[in-house]
């Protein structure tokens, strides 16, 4: 099965998916518009922009308890000031993508200063926490019924499979460390390993059902890319795996328990494995190697927190809470603490230690590999 997505992917290298046309002279842009309280929604004012247009595609568009989101098309690489009709004291924020952008009240309205955008700019409407590590990004999303859209618009809001979610992205993390993939997929120039779950709120379009959660391997050009995608029944446990290639003219495929699925580097050879096991667990491993175990920590599904068993380790409990804010999660008596924005989702804790003073002997990159710089032995490089 493995060898036959390989040479599905080798066969179909040849055969990029054909670019949509586009207008050089436009671009999308979504402003979202975050609330101080229960208001009308902001409505874009076209006398202020007669080159401009609203976007009409079906969830570009949003107005809930939190925020107004506006999509719009505009020219490109043009500084513009736009005008909005609503109650200015209503709003707090204008976001573009994941930052502010200044903005003044007016009689009856907002008037937004838009910088030039080069390329289109839809993330403002996501929601979403991002964790970089060594080839490695998570990806956070926090599910808020009152942004509710899409597929999850209405019905049963899917609180069990999102706290699964949850529990999956931050154990597919810890396997990530404990097998150093990260920092292999690094080295080889692999591309980064995405940990990813679901939108509950469709931003710019995003369906994202049913609940799942993912770990692909984003290649350096994206093309050849191979999705995942790990479907959360309402028991809180993994039904299947349905895997879909970047750019390519490739079938999906359908990976059901039982199966492994192995992903595949740009070139040409296994990374690592996902299968999902009879009983709806996980199991992740380098090919050809004993894999790692993820399985419910307690109750029967992953809504319950997840337990990581690796080969040669002790087993370890993983919990995650999200309340608005503050991301923690408990990995087994290690608690960390990530606190974000919550009308974003942009990391606030520090994810970085600051540089050391000039006078601090910093390795050069030779010597942080083992080698002594300038010829000097490996012990002379530790001093």
């Amino acid at each position: 099965m493995v060898r036959g997505l390989a040479v599905a992917l080798l066969l179909a290298s040849a055969v990029p998916t054909p670019a949509a046309d586009t207008d050089a002279d436009r671009v999308r842009v979504v402003l979202k518009f975050v609330r101080r309280g229960a208001g009308p929604a902001m409505r874009f004012d076209p006398a202020s922009c007669p080159a401009c247009a609203p976007v009409t595609v079906p969830l570009f568009n949003a107005d809930n308890a939190r925020e107004t989101v506006v999509a719009l098309d505009v020219p490109r690489r043009r500084s513009l000031e736009l005008a909005f009709f609503g109650p200015p004291a209503a709003i707090r924020r204008v976001l573009l993508e994941g930052g502010d952008v200044p903005f003044r009240a007016r009689a009856g309205g907002l008037v937004v200063a838009l910088p030039p955008v080069t390329a289109d700019a839809v993330t403002a409407a996501e929601v979403a926490t991002h964790i970089v590590e060594p080839g490695m990004v998570l990806r956070f999303e926090h599910a808020d019924p009152a942004r509710r859209a899409g597929p999850y618009a209405s019905g049963p809001f899917p609180v069990l499979q999102r706290r699964a979610a949850d529990n999956l992205e931050f154990a597919q993390r810890e396997v990530v460390r404990r097998l150093g993939l990260g920092e292999a997929v690094a080295r080889g120039g692999l591309g980064r390993i995405q940990i990813m779950g679901f939108d509950t709120n469709a931003p710019h379009g995003h369906g994202d059902a049913p609940p799942h959660v993912h770990m692909h391997l984003r290649w350096p050009d994206d093309t050849g890319t191979q999705i995942g995608h790990y479907y959360i029944g309402d028991d809180g446990l993994l039904t299947h795996n349905i895997v879909g290639v970047k750019g390519l003219a490739v079938a999906d495929r359908r990976f059901d328990r039982g199966a492994t699925f192995t992903t595949i580097g740009p070139d040409g050879r296994g990374v690592y494995s996902h299968r999902i096991t009879p009983e709806g667990w996980l199991e992740i491993g380098r090919p050809g190697e004993a894999p790692c175990r993820v399985r419910p920590a307690g109750g029967t599904g992953f809504d319950t927190g997840a337990l990581v068993a690796c080969p040669g380790a002790a087993p370890v409990p993983i919990r995650v809470t999200d309340d608005p804010g503050i991301l923690r999660v408990v990995t087994g008596t290690v608690t960390e603490v990530f606190r974000y924005d919550p009308d974003t989702g942009s990391l606030l804790s520090p994810a970085d230690v600051p540089a050391p003073p000039p006078s601090v002997f910093v390795p050069e990159p030779a010597a942080i590999a083992g080698q002594a710089p300038h010829g000097l032995p490996n012990s002379a490089a530790k001093d």
